[in-house]
């Protein structure tokens, strides 16, 4: 059985990737298996967290022991083939590596697959995690998510975020740089047969067609999302990040 992890940042299209490998008849594939709050995809996987009522920070801090002695054995654990599967993994977000003692020590001395997943639109990539913060609407669910209204963009906080997003994907790639990984790009997405199939390859499963399970949330036209639109346009040639506008 292949074991693999999808390493990715906020809006890159990761759930979208993990519940459509999931849809693979020799796939298993769970979601965010270390949030606090426990992953709403395969919930089952949830490492089971130390909880009192504390600040999200402090309930970190308080099972730092936990994840240092446990880590090990309940990765261990997920990674036994239940069903019958030959690919079995799950998502880690870049944020989670910071309360994860081993994490990526596991990865490589365990030989779990990377499959990386960037966006290279930082401009797109930025005011998709905005724009969901700003509505609370984080995926298309097929009930009028497609007429969530315009909003504005604080310019300042798009600046932050766009260099925030950047770093943290060179961090990526330098984290994976040493592992068996496999780059995809949420642009790679609008040729999605070929990139599902470059994905069933790499984690040694058959090449049966995978359909997405859902469809973008955001319009193509930044102008029909952004209320300050031209606004941040200017802003953007004035910050050398114009060329994210093409």
């Amino acid at each position: 059985m292949t074991k693999f992890i999808v390493f990715t940042t906020p809006r890159t299209g990761s759930t979208l990737l993990v519940k459509s490998l999931d849809t693979h008849p020799d796939i298993f594939c769970a979601g965010e298996i270390f949030l606090l709050s426990g992953t709403q995809f395969h919930g089952e996987c949830s490492f089971k967290f130390w909880k009192l009522p504390l600040p999200k920070k402090a309930i970190y801090l308080l099972n730092f022991p936990n994840m240092w002695m446990n880590l090990q054995s309940f990765l261990n654990r997920f990674f036994t083939a239940a069903r019958g599967e030959k690919a079995k993994g799950f998502k880690l977000m870049h944020f989670q590596t910071a309360y994860l003692p081993g994490i990526t020590g596991y990865l490589k001395n365990n030989n779990v697959k990377v499959i990386l997943l960037l966006r290279e639109n930082l401009l797109k990539n930025t005011l998709s995690d905005l724009r969901a913060r700003h509505t609370g609407v984080y995926h298309n669910s097929g009930a009028g998510t497609e007429k969530l209204p315009k909003f504005k963009v604080d310019l300042t906080t798009l600046g932050k975020k766009m260099a925030e997003i950047d770093t943290f994907n060179k961090q990526l790639e330098q984290v994976t740089a040493s592992m068996d990984r496999l780059k995809i790009t949420y642009e790679e997405f609008d040729n999605w047969d070929a990139t599902m199939n470059k994905v069933l390859n790499f984690i040694n499963v058959p090449d049966n067609k995978i359909a997405p399970v859902s469809k973008k949330l955001n319009p193509d036209k930044l102008e029909d999302m952004i209320e300050n639109y031209d606004e941040m346009k200017t802003w953007l040639q004035q910050n050398n990040y114009a060329h994210f506008l093409d």
